[in-house]
């Protein structure tokens, strides 16, 4: 499987719209995408310290994977990263300017880039 940055996006922005003491579960489907995908991209997220989660695991071809998620809360590194990519303007330009570099990043890089690109956005 592919990390895939726009779906880490869409899930962060899910759970920030979330009121307080409500949780995101694989029970809510993310429109064009697998549930396993998804959870395994919520794995992801929870291992980056982006989200609070609890996964249930299962196997696939004798490989845990992860099948389904409750996500309870967001902290602050991806209160920081749905800061920077929920502006459309800044996300496009972001991922234009990794492609025209080659594409494929780290986390940590693709985070640094994306706030470069929010500072230079604001003119800081």
């Amino acid at each position: 499987m592919k990390r895939d940055l726009e779906l880490f996006k869409k899930i962060l922005i899910q759970v920030e719209e979330l009121p307080i003491g409500q949780i995101l579960d694989s029970s809510k489907n993310i429109e064009g995408y697998e549930q396993e995908i998804v959870a395994e991209h919520v794995r992801l997220l929870e291992e980056a310290n982006f989200i609070e989660a609890q996964i249930s695991m299962g196997y696939l071809n004798g490989v845990a994977v992860a099948r389904r998620y409750s996500i309870t809360r967001l902290l602050n590194d991806g209160h920081d990263f749905v800061a920077n990519a929920k502006n459309p303007a800044i996300w496009k330009k972001t991922i234009d300017f990794l492609s025209k570099k080659g594409g494929d990043v780290s986390l940590a890089v693709f985070k640094g880039v994306l706030a470069k690109m929010t500072c230079d956005y604001l003119g800081l």
